[in-house]
């Protein structure tokens, strides 16, 4: 199993240069998982991309709605928020912004790698830099 953070999730429903990428590494058969706040980015994600005209009228609505479907269906494991999630949500925040020099994570990404790390995940997908260093850093094998 891997987490996927929202920006390679992103990646699994419009098409960007580095799509492929991220579709292979779905293709191989580990589960994606993520977290929930995964479900709200993707979802203004989309309906900005829509507003910017990247998207056309009523795209994302069908984008979200196949996320939503992934969920249903299993293909795509969600976690839910928990005490425990918020202890390992502080730690994260600990271990990144206390770091020597400190290792900048926003708020989303630092649930996504509590997440994670309370799954017990060892692999984490991401597009984004900061969080892929923070990833890093908390020892995850960071994809691609």
């Amino acid at each position: 199993m891997a987490h996927w953070d929202t920006s390679a999730l992103l990646k699994l429903f419009l098409t960007e240069n580095d799509s492929s990428v991220f579709s292979g590494i779905a293709a191989e058969g580990n589960d994606i998982v993520t977290v929930f706040i995964a479900r709200h980015e993707l979802q203004a994600a989309f309906v900005r991309r829509e507003g910017e005209g990247a998207l056309p009228k009523g795209e994302a609505d069908r984008l979200y709605n196949d996320f939503l479907g992934d969920l249903a269906t299993g293909d795509i494991r969600e976690i839910p928020f928990s005490v425990e999630l918020e202890v390992e949500y502080a730690k994260v925040l600990r271990q990144c912004l206390l770091h020597s020099p400190p290792l900048f994570v926003r708020t989303n990404d630092a649930l996504h790698l509590a997440a994670a790390r309370l799954a017990g995940e060892l692999e984490f997908v991401s597009a984004d830099i900061r969080q892929r260093e923070c990833a890093g850093h908390l020892g995850f094998q960071v994809l691609p």
